[in-house]
């Protein structure tokens, strides 16, 4: 049997050995522990703690016979029972960790250096999104957040994307750059800019497919994540009216455009608001309260 599952299973939770031994009795089964250690030539103590565990995984079966025969559960049914497993230890593990308290106010700057990472902080961040999220992403990139991003219009949120080829993104006010395609010419990458609520922003800068980071860093600083809000609203306003003048749009017409995408600006977003009553209770002035 090929032996290219042991991988995957080892990244399940199994043990590469357990993996081996699981893999050769979907083949050969049913066998003695044994006639198993005989034909993946390990030592028979071994494979017999290998069987035990995995008894204990809900991957094998032992008969109750003189000869212990070993048979290996149906794949689709060893997968189900480690779903189930890891979506209870998952409730555990939230639970748990909901009884803490993170810090608060952290300024400090953090490098992401796995794709993977990156896209998982942008899911979360969309997550607890309040008022306003704005994108300014490559088509990729794009793409791979799209249900999340959808999902965070649907609840509300003022949702603006500034995309580089023409895309449609529903719950969501979509502009595409002018220069689009000349953008996406001449870099080499996709990259990703995300601000949600002026409290947090996520830039990075990821290989054609992805896969790979070539620099991404993620900041929950209030005072740069608010900057950077303003600086990426001003390019969706400004995307936005470039777009109204190329397609001939009356003075009226740009007027009316321009006004409808100052609202990005969102002078009293959420961070906004933290970082002005932050500031004021630093100077002993007491809370700026909520507009």
């Amino acid at each position: 049997m090929p032996r290219t599952p042991i991988k995957p299973l080892v990244d399940l939770g199994f043990t590469a050995l357990e993996a081996e031994v699981y893999t050769w009795l979907l083949d050969e089964a049913p066998a003695t522990g044994y006639r198993v250690a005989q034909a993946l030539r390990k030592p028979a103590p071994n494979i017999y703690k290998a069987v035990e565990s995995l008894e204990g995984k809900g991957a094998v079966i032992v008969d109750e016979g003189a000869r212990r025969l070993c048979r290996a559960v149906p794949p689709e049914e060893v997968l189900g029972h480690l779903e189930r497993r890891f979506r209870e230890r998952k409730e555990l593990a939230a639970r748990a960790l909901s009884e803490l308290s993170p810090p608060k106010g952290d300024d400090r700057v953090y490098r992401l250096r796995s794709a993977e990472a990156v896209l998982e902080r942008a899911r979360t961040m969309l997550a607890r999104a309040e008022e306003i999220v704005l994108v300014d992403a490559f088509p990729r990139v794009l793409e791979a957040l799209r249900a999340e991003l959808e999902k965070t219009g649907a609840r509300g949120v003022d949702l603006a994307i500034l995309t580089y080829a023409p895309a449609e993104v529903k719950h969501a006010r979509v502009i595409t750059a002018r220069e689009g395609r000349e953008t996406l010419g001449r870099w080499p990458g996709q990259w990703l800019s995300l601000t949600v609520d002026g409290r947090e922003h996520l830039i990075a800068f990821l290989t054609p497919d992805i896969r790979s980071v070539r620099q991404a860093i993620w900041t929950s600083s209030l005072y740069l994540a608010w900057v950077y809000h303003g600086g990426l609203s001003a390019e969706l306003i400004l995307a936005a009216v470039e777009r109204a003048v190329d397609e001939d749009g009356s003075p009226e017409d740009i007027r009316r455009t321009l006004t409808d995408n100052l609202s990005l600006r969102a002078k009293h977003a959420r961070g906004y608001r933290d970082l002005r009553r932050r500031i004021d209770e630093s100077n002993g002035r007491g809370a700026v309260p909520d507009p």
